[in-house]
């Protein structure tokens, strides 16, 4: 019997494709594993490290944003079975394309982050590509929107579902706070404003910088009381979590959900959050209820919230825990799985596999 395929991209290596994902406490549970379990599915993915060419090609997709050689070997792999799920429109848009060469026609589900991109609209202008999607999930209603409205997407075909995070992974620790500012992530950050809020206040930052995908560039020169690290591991990650006293998000004014798995990581962990109020964040932060809202770009405001919340305990314990509890009811690894693997079996049935 045939099998929906889960597309996760090269930069997943291959040995954790087949049922040796680790699963103890050193690392959080990873959807796509989760997804392809919950589906009966098998997982595709390359380890193309090592291979002397894909250094360069490697560059090229990182700069167009596409996953191009995934997509090839995925269309191969896609005959023999009977749905797909892309795991990013960074595979999905390829993948169709190639998939449209072969005259493979099966069920083609894409989680989508940013199809906003110059790329990526100037392709679904000239070749309606949606028409090979069987159904889009996008991970913040701005995209959603972007998808309906101008891509001209079919409303019926797209759905908001809010990104995950590993709440059983990322959670409360009973540890003491410091007192250290800490800011995670790369993709779409602006520490320009925030070292320009922090300074002159005394107040220590410790900064996270790594991704596997972003090609975002961050200038953070050394600077007194600021630490940055890179490439930690997730325990090391998550104890920085747990005795921040504060964690902020400071990002530049995008359509798209960047930041987000910062978002909910500490939100998960109830610490917490202040957070710059873009479009494509809106929709996992209610203001002064589970985090705090900044203006993007605005370093006086951002700094004038750090300090309104920094000597006051109760307010701090009073957000990040109605954030924990926002994670549990609605923003979560289960829900997220559950709504994708929902969705997937709905166009299996609609399409009669």
């Amino acid at each position: 019997m045939q099998v929906p395929l889960v597309l996760v991209g090269d930069h997943i290596k291959t040995n954790s494709l087949n049922g040796e994902e680790r699963t103890d406490d050193c690392a959080p549970r990873r959807d796509y594993a989760e997804i392809a379990q919950r589906l009966r599915g098998k997982l595709s993915g390359y380890d193309l490290s090592d291979a002397a060419w894909y250094h360069w090609t490697r560059q090229v997709e990182k700069r167009i944003k596409l996953d191009l050689v995934e997509a090839v070997f995925a269309a191969s792999r896609c005959s023999k079975h009977n749905a797909v799920l892309s795991t990013s429109e960074k595979i999905a848009v390829p993948l169709a394309a190639a998939l449209f060469i072969t005259k493979q026609r099966i069920p083609h589900v894409v989680v989508a982050h940013k199809l906003s991109s110059g790329l990526k609209t100037r392709l679904f202008r000239v070749w309606q590509i949606y028409e090979a999607f069987s159904h889009v999930l996008c991970v913040c209603q701005a995209q959603a929107d972007y998808a309906t409205n101008l891509l001209g997407v079919p409303k019926s075909r797209v759905d908001f579902v809010y990104d995950k995070v590993d709440h059983r992974f990322f959670r409360p620790l009973d540890v003491g706070t410091e007192d250290y500012v800490l800011a995670v992530g790369r993709e779409q950050r602006d520490y320009t404003t925030l070292l320009r809020a922090i300074s002159g206040t005394g107040l220590k930052l410790v900064v996270v910088a790594s991704s596997p995908w972003s090609t975002s560039q961050i200038q953070m020169d050394e600077i007194r009381d600021v630490t940055v690290l890179s490439h930690i591991p997730y325990c090391e990650l998550r104890d920085l979590y747990a005795r921040a006293r504060l964690v902020v998000v400071p990002l530049f004014d995008v359509d798209y959900a960047a930041g987000v798995n910062t978002v909910l990581e500490a939100m998960a962990m109830a610490r917490p959050l202040i957070v710059s109020h873009t479009r494509g964040i809106a929709d996992y932060v209610v203001h002064d209820e589970t985090g705090l809202y900044v203006s993007p770009g605005d370093a006086e405001e951002l700094r004038d919230a750090v300090l309104s919340v920094w000597e006051r305990p109760s307010e701090l314990d009073r957000l990040g825990t109605n954030a924990r509890e926002a994670v549990e009811e609605r923003m979560n690894l289960d829900i997220y799985v559950q709504e994708v693997v929902r969705i997937v079996r709905d166009c299996l049935r609609a399409s009669g596999a």
